[in-house]
C-alpha cells in the first residue's frame, strides 16, 4: 500500500454547466486575464469565470457595462456582432448587437478536449470520470491505495510532473467585422472561420451560419501557444519556435508554410509588414533561463528568417503600431522599431510600477491588461506618453 497526496477533481453536471447566465451586472475584475478590442468596447476575460463588458468610447473613462458569467472560460474573440468563447469544453456563442445586454445565440457541446481549470502542479492527478460531468476545481487530499502508477496520468516515479498552466490547459488580431485580440490570444476569427488553438492541434469552426459546426482539424504540435492572423497568414508561437501557415487558397484547411526555431520559452507573436516580433519567456517551466525578443524577416513567408535578437527580463505579451513596439516585459517596455534590426536596443519608456501581461495598442491608445487591472496610455506623442485611466482589481 502507499499514501499519495493528490490532484482529486470536482464534477458540475453537464445540465447545471450549461446553464448559462449571460447579462449580469458589471463585476469588479479579480484575475483578468486576456483583452479583446471591438469598435468602442472593451472584453476582458476574467480568468475560469466569465467575460467583464467595458464602454472605452472615452478611453479616459471606461466605463464598466456588463459582465458575461461563463464557467471555463479564458479566450474571445468577436466578429459580426457575435462573441465566441471558450468554456472549459464547450464553444458558446452570444449576440452582443446590444452590449449591455449580451444574449447566449448558441453551444457547440465537447468542442475542446481535455480542458481542465487551474491546478497545483505539485501533485498528480486521480483518475478522470468524463461520465460524472465537466471539472471545474480541484481538491488536495491524500488517498491509500495499491502501488499502481499507471492510475495516475500525470505522475513520474521521479514525482509529480510539473505542468506549466499557461501551456497545458487550454488557456487560450486584424480590424473589420472582426475584433483586435491581444497577442496571447488562442482564438482567431477570419471571414467565415474561426481558428482555435487547443491540445497541438487546430481546429477550424464555420460562422457562415446561425450554427456554429467544426469543418477542420489537424495537428500543429504539442506545444503551440499563441496564433496571430494577419492578412493571409496565420502565425503561431509554440515553445521552440513560429510557424507560419497560408489560408489564402484553402481556409477550412491552413497548408504550412515555414518556421523559425528559437530557444525554448512561452512565446507569442504578433506582425506588422515584412517583420514578426516574437517575445521568448524562459524560466519556471517556460524553458532555458534566458528570456528574448526576436525579430523575424518575413518578407518571403515561405523562408522567414531571424534578423535580430535581444535579451528580455520576463516578457509576456506585445504590440506594434507603426514604428512604436510594446513589450510587456518587467512592468511595460516601449521601443523604437523605425529599425526593426534595433528595435529592442532603442528604449523609449519603461513603466515599471505594473504587472503587464498583455496589451492592444490602437488609434494612439495602448491597451494593457495585467494583475493589476487595465491601463490605457496615451502615445500620440511618444516622448510624452502618459496614463490615460486605470481600472484596479478587486
Amino acid at each position: 500500500m502507499i499514501t499519495y497526496t493528490v490532484n482529486e477533481p470536482v464534477y458540475m453536471s453537464f445540465s447545471e454547466f450549461r446553464t448559462t447566465r449571460a447579462a449580469q451586472p458589471a463585476q469588479e475584475m479579480v484575475n483578468p486575464g486576456k483583452i479583446c478590442l471591438y469598435g468602442d468596447y472593451l472584453f476582458i476575460n476574467e480568468i475560469d469565470k466569465g467575460i467583464h463588458i467595458i464602454d472605452n468610447s472615452n478611453p479616459a473613462k471606461p466605463y464598466p457595462l456588463a459582465f458575461i458569467e461563463l464557467l471555463g472560460n479564458v479566450d474571445i474573440a468577436i466578429r459580426n456582432n457575435m462573441l465566441y468563447a471558450d468554456s472549459y469544453i464547450d464553444l458558446v456563442w452570444f449576440d452582443i448587437s446590444n452590449p449591455a445586454v449580451p444574449v447566449e445565440a448558441g453551444r457547440l457541446p465537447d468542442a475542446f478536449q481535455n480542458v481542465f481549470p487551474a491546478i497545483d502542479n505539485h501533485y498528480p492527478v486521480t483518475e478522470i470520470n468524463g461520465t460524472k460531468g465537466v471539472v471545474v476545481g480541484w481538491t488536495v487530499k491524500n488517498i491509500t491505495v495499491e502501488e499502481d502508477y499507471s492510475k495516475y496520468p500525470f505522475w513520474s516515479r521521479e514525482g509529480a510532473f510539473f505542468m506549466d498552466t499557461a501551456t497545458s490547459w487550454a488557456n487560450k488580431g486584424s480590424l473589420g467585422g472582426t475584433a483586435l485580440n491581444g497577442s496571447m490570444a488562442r482564438f482567431a476569427a477570419y471571414n467565415n472561420y474561426l481558428y482555435v488553438v487547443n491540445e497541438g492541434r487546430l481546429k477550424v469552426f464555420d460562422l457562415s451560419g446561425n450554427e456554429v459546426s467544426k469543418v477542420h482539424e489537424q495537428y500543429l504540435q504539442w506545444n503551440v501557444e499563441t496564433i496571430f492572423p494577419y492578412n493571409d497568414k496565420l502565425f503561431f508561437g509554440t515553445t521552440t519556435g513560429m510557424l507560419i501557415y497560408d489560408i489564402a487558397a484553402d481556409p477550412v484547411a491552413p497548408r504550412y508554410l515555414s518556421s523559425v526555431i528559437h530557444v525554448l520559452g512561452c512565446d507569442p507573436v504578433v506582425v506588422q509588414g515584412n517583420y514578426a516580433y516574437v517575445t521568448v519567456r524562459g524560466g519556471n517551466a517556460c524553458g532555458q533561463n534566458e528570456s528574448q525578443l526576436n525579430v523575424v524577416d518575413i518578407t518571403n513567408p515561405a523562408a522567414p528568417f531571424t534578423r535580430a535578437t535581444f535579451i528580455m527580463e520576463s516578457p509576456y505579451g506585445l504590440g506594434i503600431d507603426g514604428n512604436t513596439l510594446f513589450v510587456c516585459d518587467n512592468g511595460l517596455k516601449v521601443f523604437d522599431a523605425t529599425i526593426p534590426d534595433m528595435a529592442g536596443n532603442i528604449l523609449l519608456e519603461h513603466f515599471d510600477d505594473i504587472n503587464g501581461f498583455d496589451v492592444i495598442p490602437y488609434n494612439n491608445v495602448l491597451i494593457l491588461i495585467g494583475s493589476d487591472g487595465l491601463r490605457q496610455y496615451d502615445y500620440s506623442d511618444l516622448q510624452n506618453i502618459r496614463l490615460l485611466s486605470a481600472l484596479n482589481v478587486q
